[in-house]
């Protein structure tokens, strides 16, 4: 049976942002981060060749999602190891998108820099993060850098538990790094290029997809790539 959640998004992708997104990403912000970024910073991230900011969006059918950003389409039957095929898909009047999570990297020299990620309140704990993570990582991969970093709450513990399956490490800490005051881990991980970094990144995502798949059987998830070759 369906969960609730799933009742009317069929269809969930990992895209690049749109200036359309913004208004829901700073929503998102706002309750996850705490106002984070403005309205003008998103968008100068937007206009970045510096910026991978990734959006996790689920729709009622597919072609909502195609029409975004030049997704190609597919059928099961021409199902492969990107893509997983959907099952029972039920019917939805439901014409909306909705933002189920969003994430950001910096390229700096040969670093990438995860600067935010976000998965609304709701629809935390399946997956989701992982599979943003999993995407930023892979651009960042696709940009030649050897390495990523980023600064997560001290007390976050299912953040740093996240960060810690990818094989980041602890390098330091940012005292009072937060506006509340709050000192901030300082992750590192190495290796970006590397096949054994690679390997992982993909065992993961197919974690999170038969995890997703498992739960709500009528969920078409596209993975493919959202960077132009």
């Amino acid at each position: 049976m369906a969960s609730p959640l799933f009742s009317f998004l069929n269809f969930l992708a990992c895209v690049p942002l749109i200036a359309a997104d913004i208004p829901a990403v700073l929503s998102l912000d706002e309750r996850c981060l705490g106002g984070l970024w403005t309205n003008s910073g998103y968008q100068r991230e937007l206009e970045s060749d510096c910026s991978d900011l990734l959006v996790l969006v689920g729709a009622a059918t597919p072609e909502l999602l195609y029409q975004r950003q030049q997704i190609v389409p597919f059928t099961p039957a021409q199902n492969n190891s990107t893509h997983l095929a959907a099952k029972d898909i039920t019917d939805s009047t439901s014409a909306d998108i909705t933002l189920l999570g969003m994430g950001c990297l910096w390229a700096i020299l040969e670093e990438a820099h995860i600067t935010t990620l976000a998965v609304e309140p709701s629809w935390q704990g399946r997956k989701l993060g992982i599979l943003l993570l999993c995407h930023l990582l892979q651009s960042g991969y696709r940009r030649g850098l050897t390495r990523a970093t980023l600064e997560v709450r001290a007390s976050n513990q299912k953040a740093l538990g996240l960060y810690q399956t990818f094989g980041f490490k602890e390098a330091g800490i940012r005292k009072r790094y937060y506006s509340d005051g709050e000192n901030a881990c300082i992750l590192w991980c190495s290796g970006l290029q590397g096949q054994a970094m690679q390997t992982q990144i993909d065992q993961q995502k197919a974690r999170a997809i038969a995890h997703l798949h498992n739960q709500y059987q009528q969920v078409f998830i596209h993975t493919g790539d959202h960077r132009a070759e």
